[in-house]
């Protein structure tokens, strides 16, 4: 199996801003996503994320995963 070299990362803080925008608080998004608070609170600071999960993120904000979410090379 291929190794990954790269992650998935919010853009900046683009996915907090989103999410205060249409009025969501972190539970609330989390909740809607199916992952935990902590978790949520992880990606909006920059840990990576699968890309399962970052779309899902992006559906729930009615947000293109090009305007949240970049791909970042770590090789």
């Amino acid at each position: 199996m291929p190794r990954k070299y790269y992650r998935i990362v919010s853009k900046g803080d683009a996915v907090r801003r989103a999410r205060i925008v249409i009025g969501l608080t972190s539970a609330e998004l989390a909740r809607a996503v199916g992952i935990s608070r902590p978790m949520l609170s992880a990606i909006e600071n920059g840990a990576g994320t699968s890309v399962k999960t970052a779309h899902r993120i992006a559906r729930a904000l009615d947000r293109p995963f090009e305007e949240l979410f970049e791909v970042v090379d770590v090789r």
